[in-house]
């Protein structure tokens, strides 16, 4: 998906946020700024915000030394949300569809973004059973979804944000209850960018336990099918159903995996006019 203008002011405010709260005082904080904002405004059309925001963590590198660490962050939220796991379960089993209910939370969880909300903390996870608790699962699309999982022997799920990671794993789980034939592969990123899933992040929620766990090779926030190791190709390319979370997927996907199920939520303005839905809803989409 192009560039907006939005995407490109959006990463630049919540990086400088997160980094100033680290080095604000800091005289390469300003040599940071000055290159951020010029890759920003300089960033070819044909990018992607997930190649914009690699290239970001790479000035810092180059400046500080290092990537912009999130591994407390992500640690926290992953064991906040694991404390949770057993009981949201129980509530996703006891609706009336709970693939339908493990999709709402799943889509809801997708709050969880460093990229877009630079300040996230305790109250977030109330925020994500809030949005849960009125998220909208188209009827079409889920309908030709679970006609997909009728005869599917395998999924490949394309992981997003820490925390949110436990969802997508509850997700998962009502899956294969309601169609155990079905092996789920799970794809994280080949190694740590913002607050996405590494398998680090992977093996603190125990999602091996209910997938099978791989990682794309490539240290992006979204899937970059260029940059994929063969592995994730191959499974991409003979998968039954491929479920993408987030917007860094939608970015880096959308309109080359047909068929593709998108699910996130509306954090931008341009996404949320593009598919009629109002900033922050979630949104359930099959391209």
């Amino acid at each position: 998906m192009k560039l907006y203008d939005e995407c490109r002011d959006c990463l630049y405010n919540s990086q400088m946020k997160k980094v100033e709260s680290v080095y604000g005082g800091d005289q390469r904080m300003q040599s940071f700024k000055e290159a951020v904002r010029a890759l920003c405004d300089g960033a070819p059309d044909s990018w992607c915000a997930p190649l914009l925001m690699r290239a970001i963590d790479g000035v810092h590198q180059s400046i500080f030394g290092g990537i912009i660490d999130y591994s407390a962050q992500k640690t926290a939220f992953n064991a906040a949300l694991s404390a949770l796991e057993e009981g949201i379960y129980a509530r996703i089993c006891s609706a009336a569809d709970p693939v339908k209910e493990g999709i709402k939370y799943a889509m809801a969880a997708n709050y969880i973004d460093y990229a877009r909300l630079s300040d996230l903390g305790e109250g977030s996870i109330r925020q994500v059973m809030t949005a849960a608790s009125r998220a909208y699962v188209d009827e079409y699309v889920y309908d030709r979804f679970t006609d997909r999982l009728k005869g599917a022997k395998t999924l490949v799920y394309l992981h997003d944000n820490c925390g949110e990671i436990v969802l997508d794993k509850l997700l998962i789980r009502a899956i294969k209850a309601a169609y155990p034939a079905i092996k789920v592969i799970s794809v994280v990123r080949g190694g740590p960018i913002i607050n996405d899933v590494t398998r680090t992040d992977a093996d603190e929620v125990g999602l091996g336990k209910a997938a099978y766990v791989i990682d794309s090779g490539a240290a992006i926030p979204g899937t970059y099918l260029p940059e994929c190791n063969g592995l994730t190709r191959a499974f991409l390319n003979n998968a039954d159903v491929v479920v993408a979370k987030g917007l860094g997927n939608f970015e880096t996907l959308y309109g080359t995996m047909g068929g593709a199920y998108y699910m996130f939520m509306c954090k931008c303005r341009h996404i949320a006019e593009r598919f009629g839905k109002q900033l922050w809803d979630t949104a359930f989409i099959c391209d």
